[in-house]
């Protein structure tokens, strides 16, 4: 992506902001990517295709679903003290 210059303050003539041009990512950084992409979309087709889901009609295949999704998060939120004890 390309660069935009900073702002200079008319006072001080101080440059703040502004972004160097990006070199973008490495020929091996998009295959990674295009392939994790590819993973996510294969996962996704998977979980929502399954024969599981075909008990479920309506609104109780909406509450399947939230309650799988929910099945995995942590009973107690992740506080930003949590983050910094465990950096």
């Amino acid at each position: 992506m390309d660069g935009w210059p900073g702002t200079e303050h008319p006072h001080t003539g101080e440059v703040t902001g502004g972004r160097e041009p990006s070199p973008g990512w490495t020929e091996e950084q998009k295959t990674a990517v295009a392939l994790l992409r590819q993973e996510c979309v294969e996962g996704a087709a998977a979980v929502t295709t399954h024969p599981y889901w075909e008990s479920f009609q309506g609104a109780d295949a909406v509450k399947e679903r939230m309650r799988l999704k929910h099945q995995t998060m942590p009973e107690t939120p992740v506080t930003t003290a949590d983050l910094t004890a465990a950096a």
